[in-house]
């Protein structure tokens, strides 16, 4: 295994299970997708989960302690630096974006990257914290209702 899929690979099973812990007591968990952005020296990293067919925000998932929402945000972007830091040491570029998809049942992984800058000064008028809106469309919950 090269130094790139062992570093996927870890970065994955962490959040696999970070996902899995906090919906663990929630019903009707389908899907988990996990969003998370490195440019600029900016980080971001979220969870978002289906239940009952609609993608919410981890702290509007019923049946989850709400109070481990910040905990679980700060070790998805503690695991993306780390992954990222890996990445650099391997001499390997990092990528700026991540997208993980996991399907309940039946396990299945879904792991997209971006290795283009994609947010920041004349590159685009856009946000990274809204990067799951990027990534689901309309699927997606909205940050900004209306929006």
């Amino acid at each position: 295994m090269g130094a790139e899929e062992r570093i996927l690979q870890e970065l994955a099973s962490s959040w696999v299970s970070l996902a899995a812990e906090y919906a663990e007591k929630a019903a009707g968990v389908t899907a988990y997708y996990i969003y998370g952005s490195s440019e600029h020296g900016a980080s971001t990293a979220n969870a978002y989960f289906e239940q009952d067919g609609v993608v919410v925000f981890p702290g509007a998932l019923v049946g989850a302690d709400r109070s481990l929402v910040r905990s679980m945000m700060s070790t998805l972007v503690s695991d993306m630096k780390d992954a990222g830091a890996a990445f650099v040491a391997a001499g390997l570029a990092a990528p700026t974006e991540y997208r993980l998809e996991y399907r309940v049942e039946g396990g299945k992984l879904d792991l997209q990257l971006e290795f283009e800058q994609l947010y920041g000064p004349g590159l685009r008028d856009r946000s990274p914290i809204v990067g799951i809106e990027y990534w689901l469309g309309d699927r997606a919950p909205k940050l900004i209702r209306g929006s």
